[in-house]
């Protein structure tokens, strides 16, 4: 059955097609001939890289080709990929909610690409367990192959580890990814709430009393969000830790309604404790272990 379920429509653009996560084990081990460990969906993280090789069939007529998560909402891309000059990179972004690269060979087999300081790609495939390989080793092989990366300002990336809705920064990057090669991080402020108004992901927040709008190309949560599916199918409404809610974008200019808005939905400064637990078990581990 390839039909869509009933109350998704799809823009005429985009073309959808099902398959099961055993298909698709069944498709990768055919064009990588290599053992792939596929046992349960959070492991696909690990074949996004060699994506560009398992559908090549399907992407032949593209210029490009890239791969990203369920847990995002996307904003304008296009504008976005525009006003990074997209074309001077072969792959566009370094966190794996979101890449787009160039559909040639040198792309297609980055992730095959064999350098000092990275596990192998059959080594990473054989292993059932997720080795974060697409945030990781992939990007240290894609430099060492020679590709250019673009790696800065492009989404609202949800830090897991606060309750108030802010973006990962440096510390956070360098801490999960065990990498010093983050150039960009956005600023957080004290006053901030996320908001999708009329399918355009914003930033707002408060700076010198005035209320300011910062554009992202999507928001990517890593925690998860209670909605229904009514809520996401509106243009305009408040993103929080507690769910969707309708907003009027008229208001959304105003002070005092904004403010009212950051103090309703996303004012909790603190961080959870998962992350006070993290950050404890993270120091005990041997600085040189790779994956979760």
């Amino acid at each position: 059955d390839n039909s869509l379920p009933d109350r998704i429509t799809l823009n005429t653009n985009v073309k959808w097609n099902i398959t099961s996560l055993e298909g698709i084990h069944e498709l990768a081990c055919q064009k990588l001939g290599m053992k792939i460990a596929l046992e349960r969906a959070y492991k696909l993280c690990d074949l996004k890289p060699f994506y560009g090789l398992i559908f090549e069939d399907y992407l032949k007529q593209y210029s490009h080709w890239g791969y990203g998560d369920t847990d995002v909402i996307y904003g304008r891309i296009a504008p976005f990929m525009r006003r990074i000059n997209y074309t001077q990179y072969d792959k566009s972004n370094w966190m794996g909610h979101l890449c787009i690269l160039k559909n040639n060979t040198e792309c297609r087999t980055a992730a095959l690409h064999t350098c000092n300081g990275t596990v192998q790609a059959d080594m990473i495939l054989a292993d059932p367990s997720n080795r974060g390989f697409d945030e990781r080793d992939y990007n240290i092989k894609c430099i060492d192959k020679g590709l250019k990366i673009y790696n800065e300002k492009w989404a609202a990336d949800i830090d897991i580890f606060y309750w108030r809705m802010r973006c990962v920064d440096k510390k956070t990057l360098h801490l999960l990814l065990d990498t010093k090669r983050i150039k960009y991080a956005p600023k957080n402020y004290r006053k901030q709430v996320f908001a999708l108004i009329e399918g355009k992901v914003y930033r707002i927040y408060i700076k010198r009393n005035t209320v300011q709008f910062e554009e992202f190309a999507y928001i990517h949560f890593r925690k998860e969000v209670p909605i229904e599916f009514d809520d996401v199918t509106r243009d305009t409404f408040i993103i929080s830790r507690d769910g969707f809610y309708p907003v009027d974008k008229d208001n959304l200019g105003n002070l005092n309604i904004v403010l009212k808005v950051i103090n309703t939905y996303n004012d909790q400064e603190n961080t959870t404790q998962e992350f006070r637990s993290f950050l404890h078990q993270y120091y005990r581990k041997a600085s040189g272990k790779r994956g979760w």
